[in-house]
C-alpha cells in the first residue's frame, strides 16, 4: 500500500507509517479500524495528494516494507476480537500467570524473545523488503499504538531526527497518564516512555478530539514541557454499510435490548451498566443487554460475573467475534445504545450508533459529549440511580423515547473519507517544517 499522488511539479512528501501492531491483530477494534481506514482513505487521489504513504513493519532488526498479502490484509476489517483471553486456557494458574506478566521485567523479556524468533525466520525474499532509515526531509508517523512496538521511541525518534526525518504521532488519548489505575503497570510504563519521546522530538500531534488535545497539553506541562504543542484535531469516521445485510437471531426472551460496544476494560464502566441492568431487568421482563467487545485487561472478575449471571445466554448476551454486518444489525435494532465509559478519547461507538439512527444515551466521560454532537442524552458515569431513571423513563414513556429517536435521526455522521482528507492536510503541513532545526513542540525552557 505505497500510495502515490498524481504527477506534481514538486516531489511528494514521503510518509512512513509503522503498522506492526495492526498487522499482528487478527481482529478489528477501535485502533485497528482507525489505522486501516486511514490508510485506505489516503489512497484517494485528493486525500493523498502530494503524499507518498508507505506502511512499514518491524522485523526484529529493523523495518521493512509490506508484502502484497500484508497490504491486502490492511485493506480489510476482520470481525471484532474474541471475548476469550488466551491466558484463560490455564485454568487455576491464570491469576498467577497474569501477576507474573505484570512484573516490570517480563514484558521487555517477552518482546526480546519474540524479536529473536522473528529474526531467525526472515527469508531472503523478506530481506529484499528491508528499509534503511527514511530519507532526509521525510516523515515518520506513529499512527498506531506504537508504545507496544519493539523499537523504543526514545532511541528511534532521536535517531530519525538526527538524520533529518520529521516525526509525528496520533494521540487518541492520554489515559495511562491521567488514570494509571485503569491499566497494568507495563502499559503505563510503555506509554509514558513513548509519550516522553514524542514530546521531546515530534513536530506534530494529531488528536482525535479537542478533549484529547487539551489533555495532552496538560500532561505535557506536568512532565515539564512548557511550549505550546502543535496539535491538529482530526475527526474520525463513523460510516459503514448503510443498512445491515444480515439478521441476528436473539433469544425469544429478549424484546427490547440495551447495546454497548467496546472492549471490556476498567474505564469502559461495564460493571456500572451491568448493575443498572440487574435493577431494571427485574421490573421489565423483556429487557435484554448485549455487550459487544473482546475481553481486555483487568476485567477477570467482571468476565466471571457476566458468564455466571443467571440471565447469561437468555437476556444477557456477550457474543463472540461480531463482524460489521452483525454490528450494524444490532445498532439498527437496539432499543437504546448505551455508552457508560468513565472516559473516552472520542467515542466512535456513539458516532456509529447515531449513524445507524440508534437512540443513544451517553456518559459525560471525556470526549463523549463531542462524539454525541448534541444528539444523545447524557448521564454521570458514577450516578447509578440517574442512569436507571433515565433508561426506565424510555421503557415506560414511548413519546419520550421517540424524541431521542428523532435526535438520532438528525445526526450527520462524519465519514472515514472526511477523516482521511483531514489527516492528509495535517501531514501535508509538515512540508513546511525544517528537517534540521524544527523546534520540539514540547521543548522546555
Amino acid at each position: 500500500m505505497t500510495l502515490h499522488p498524481h504527477n506534481q511539479s514538486t516531489p511528494p512528501l514521503e510518509i512512513h507509517v509503522e503498522v506492526t501492531t495492526t498487522l499482528a491483530a487478527d481482529f478489528t477494534g477501535g485502533f485497528e479500524r482507525l489505522v486501516r481506514s486511514t490508510l485506505i482513505g489516503l489512497q484517494d487521489s485528493e486525500a493523498g495528494r502530494h503524499l507518498t504513504v508507505t506502511p512499514a513493519t518491524w522485523t526484529g532488526g529493523g523495518y521493512r516494507r509490506l508484502t502484497d498479502s500484508e497490504l491486502a490484509y490492511l485493506g480489510t476489517h476482520p470481525p471484532g476480537g474474541t471475548n476469550r483471553r488466551r491466558a484463560d486456557r490455564y485454568g487455576a494458574l491464570t491469576p498467577m500467570l497474569r501477576r507474573v506478566a505484570a512484573l516490570p521485567g517480563v514484558g521487555p523479556t517477552r518482546e526480546y524473545v519474540k524479536n529473536q524468533r522473528r529474526r531467525w525466520m526472515v527469508s531472503p525474499a523478506m530481506k529484499a523488503l528491508n528499509m534503511g532509515l527514511p530519507r532526509y526531509g521525510s516523515v515518520w508517523f506513529d499512527l498506531e499504538p506504537s508504545w507496544n512496538d519493539p523499537e523504543p521511541r526514545s532511541e528511534l525518534l532521536a535517531r530519525l531526527r538526527a538524520e533529518g526525518v520529521i516525526t509525528a504521532a496520533l494521540i487518541a488519548d492520554v489515559m495511562p497518564e491521567l488514570n494509571p489505575q485503569w491499566f497494568d503497570p507495563n502499559q503505563v510504563r510503555r506509554f509514558g516512555d513513548w509519550l516522553q519521546a514524542h514530546l521531546e522530538h515530534s513536530a506534530l500531534f494529531v488528536c482525535i478530539s479537542q478533549r484529547t488535545a487539551d489533555d495532552l497539553q496538560t500532561v505535557a506541562r506536568r512532565r515539564g514541557f512548557t511550549g505550546e504543542l502543535n496539535t491538529v484535531v482530526v475527526p474520525l469516521g463513523a460510516d459503514g454499510p448503510r443498512k445491515s445485510t444480515e439478521t441476528t437471531d436473539l433469544p425469544e426472551e429478549i424484546g427490547r435490548y440495551l447495546l454497548t460496544v467496546g472492549t471490556l476494560e476498567p474505564r469502559k464502566n461495564h460493571e456500572f451498566l451491568l448493575d443498572a441492568f440487574d435493577r431494571l431487568s427485574r421490573r421489565h421482563d423483556d429487557l435484554g443487554l448485549i455487550l459487544v467487545g473482546r475481553q481486555g485487561w483487568l476485567t477477570e472478575d467482571l468476565a466471571d460475573r457476566i458468564r455466571a449471571h443467571p440471565l447469561f445466554g437468555r437476556r444477557l448476551l456477550w457474543p463472540d467475534t461480531v463482524d460489521d454486518g452483525q454490528l450494524a444489525w444490532l445498532y439498527e435494532n437496539a432499543f437504546l445504545t448505551v455508552a457508560p465509559s468513565l472516559y473516552e478519547g472520542l467515542g466512535v461507538p456513539v458516532m456509529e450508533a447515531l449513524r445507524y439512527r440508534s437512540p443513544t444515551i451517553s456518559s459525560t466521560g471525556g470526549a463523549l459529549p463531542e462524539a454525541g454532537a448534541g444528539c444523545t442524552s447524557e448521564f454521570d458515569p458514577e450516578d447509578l440511580d440517574a442512569l436507571c431513571v433515565m433508561i426506565e423513563r424510555h421503557l415506560l414513556d414511548p413519546e419520550h423515547h421517540r424524541e431521542l429517536v428523532e435526535r438520532a435521526e438528525q445526526y450527520e455522521a462524519p465519514t472515514w473519507s472526511d477523516s482521511a482528507m483531514a489527516m492528509g492536510d495535517a501531514l501535508r503541513s509538515l512540508s513546511d517544517v525544517s528537517p534540521i532545526d524544527f523546534p520540539s513542540p514540547g521543548m522546555t525552557e
